[in-house]
């Protein structure tokens, strides 16, 4: 099960399809350090620093020479519209500072991948978001077919409580 899901993440990085595949292919772990072992190709998102999200990193943002301070500079004005909102509503009264943290962080999430998606969309690439203790997000061919096969696969692989999600 796991050897499908791999052959199909080497279809979208081809660069992989000479690696080994890890020990343990069912370990989120040595996924991770597999499929970033030529290249930075998943990455990690920090809720608690919204600048520290892959963007530079990224081996295909790099490889597609994007603008990345232009993208960022885009999800910056998203995320302080936000803020200025927030801080100017009465959002604090109506629900617990935990709550709100829940949706500072589910909002930051879907405006740094929703920008990156839309960045990429010309270039015929998907994003692919998964969600772990920190969220990851993936950079793959805008193919329906492969990518509804990833998915699927990865839920077999790494069991439906760490769900990947293809990023409209």
């Amino acid at each position: 099960m796991s050897a499908t899901l791999y052959e199909l993440i080497r279809v979208a990085f081809p660069e992989l399809k000479e690696l080994p595949l890890p020990d343990e292919p069912e370990l989120f772990s040595n996924f991770e350090a597999w499929i970033n072992q030529l290249y930075p190709n998943l990455m990690r998102l920090d809720g608690l620093d919204v600048q520290q999200n892959g963007i530079a990193e990224c081996h295909r943002l790099q490889q597609l020479q994007i603008d990345l301070d232009e993208l960022k500079s885009h999800i910056q004005d998203e995320m302080s519209t936000f803020h200025n909102m927030y801080e100017s509503s009465d959002l604090e009264e109506e629900y617990e500072e935990d709550q709100l943290h829940a949706y500072d962080f589910e909002f930051t999430y879907k405006v740094i991948l929703s920008n990156i998606q839309m960045f990429v969309e010309p270039y015929d690439l998907a994003v692919l978001a998964i969600e772990q203790d920190q969220p990851y997000w993936m950079l793959v061919p805008a193919n329906d077919e492969l990518i509804q096969n990833i998915i699927h696969h990865f839920g077999l692989v790494f069991s439906a409580s760490e769900p990947m999600l293809r990023i409209d």
